[in-house]
This record gives structure tokens, sequence and C-alpha cells, in this order.
């Protein structure tokens, strides 16, 4: 009877150890500093109030030369730097305006990270760069936790197109795989349900994902795949993992296919209206 009971403690206590803990294990990116880079193509640097205005949000636009080009919102891994992120998009898409904001918490961005906040903050994000850019369409680029972000905007907001790299169907069903021997929907705060948030969404949507993912498995991003309902390109990268993913020649390649993808597809939505 003593062990039994040590052992019902001890099983509440990890899941009580972990309900407590998953909003650091989730965003282990927060506190980090970040440094502005010494890139050729230097960005305006933007701070926007959250929408009560108790959070700082830091980002930066990069402008392109032509001045009607589209616009390109990048929402980052939950390990990933913004100030690195938008370098590389900057340099994947020359032609294009391209825009990062560290997620709340994040580099010099304020506040504490949540998956409430951190979509509300992409609204925000969303409505005062298209204000400020005056793009003839808008894009969002979401990466890992990031393609939750810009699945939710793309339901949010008229987006042309949506890109996911190494998507998931939800955190929920992540965290299930890795700790099936919890509650995980009951201890569970952060959902990130990319599959609800793409749901009767008619955006047009590009997929890439990589074939060795030990993080987002494949299941886990085929489950969300079946589901989507205007999906204009897919690729797997085959030996590619998913930190590993951006280190590949083929992997600038299948993204400006796929941004191509999404532009010929959001051209046909606009000829057809």
């Amino acid at each position: 009877m003593k062990l039994l009971v040590l052992l019902i403690l001890g099983y509440a206590g990890i899941a009580g150890l972990l309900y407590f803990a998953q909003t650091w294990l989730l965003f282990p990116g927060a506190g980090r500093p970040s440094q502005p880079l010494d890139h050729p193509r230097q960005p305006e640097r933007l701070v926007l109030p959250s929408a009560d205005g108790r959070v700082e949000l830091h980002g930066m636009l990069f402008r392109a030369p032509a001045e009607a080009a589209d616009l390109l919102i990048g929402f980052g891994g939950n390990g990933q730097d913004a100030e690195l992120l938008g370098q590389d998009l900057a340099a994947d898409f020359p032609d294009q305006q391209v825009a990062v904001f560290h997620y709340r918490g994040y580099g010099p961005s304020t506040g504490t990270p949540g998956e409430a906040a951190v979509l509300a903050d992409a609204l925000t994000i969303h409505d005062a760069l298209t204000e400020r850019a005056r793009p003839p369409r808008t894009f969002a680029i979401g990466i890992s936790l990031g393609s939750a972000v810009a699945a939710y905007l793309s339901k949010a907001r008229p987006l042309a197109g949506v890109l996911l790299i190494t998507p998931f169907d939800s955190v929920a069903a992540i965290a299930k795989e890795s700790y099936f021997w919890l509650p995980v929907d009951l201890l569970l705060r952060h959902r990130f349900s990319t599959v609800d948030f793409m749901a009767d969404n008619r955006t047009p949507v590009a997929v890439i994902a990589a074939a060795r993912d030990r993080v987002v498995r494949p299941e886990r991003t085929q489950a969300l795949v079946a589901r989507l309902s205007n999906l204009v390109f897919h690729q797997v990268l085959a030996d590619a993992a998913h930190n590993t993913l951006y280190q590949l020649p083929i992997y600038k390649q299948a993204i400006q296919t796929a941004f191509a993808a999404l532009a010929r597809a959001a051209d046909q939505a606009q000829r057809r209206e």
C-alpha cells in the first residue's frame, strides 16, 4: 500500500512539474539575447506595441527594390533567432519585402510567450506591416512552431498564401507521442492546433518537410497535409532532419519553388474574382 501511494505521488509530481514547465519547454528561446547582424541588405528596425499595450514587439522589415513588391512575414521555430531568420529570408527573397519579429520574451521583445499571446501578436504584426508597407499581396512563412502561427494568421487575415516548413498537426498530438503516459489533454495549455487553423481554410498552402525529422515526425506532418483543402506544393527533402534542413543546397530551391507555386495560385485567385 505504501508503495502504491509513493507511485501515485511520484506520478502526480512529475505531471505537475511538466504542467508548470511546459511554457519553458515549448519556448526555449525565451530570454536569449539577439544581436543585429551585419548584412548587405539592412532592414528597418521596428517596435510595435502589443494589442493591450503592455508588451513591445521588436522586429525588422527588409524593403524591396521595387515599390509594389509583395510582403512575406516570417515566423520562426521555438528556438530560432528572428535576426537570423530575417537575414536568411531577405537573402532568399531579394525582390520581396520581408518582415520578421521576435516572439514576445525573445531577443529584445518584452513579455512572456504563450499560445494566446503569440497568436494575438501575429495579428498585430500583420496589421501594422500591411499598413506600413502597403503590399499588393501578403504571404506568411512559418517554420516548425511558427508554422502554426502562420496557419492561424491565414485563417484570421486574408493572405495570398502560406508556406509551412516542417509543420505539424498540433502540439497536443506531438506531446501525446512523447508523454503517452500522461493525461496530455488535461495538462496542456499551449496546443497550437495547426490542423484546426487550416480547417475550411482556402488559403493556398505550400509544405516543405524533412524526411528524417525526429522533432516533428513525418506522421504529424502527413496528418496535417491530409487535411489541407488548397495544397499547391508539397516536397519532402530526403536526408534532411529538423535542424539540418536549411543547410542543404536543395532547400533554397525548394522554398523558392514553393513560393512560386503560391504566387501562381494567388494570381489565379485574383483572375477568378
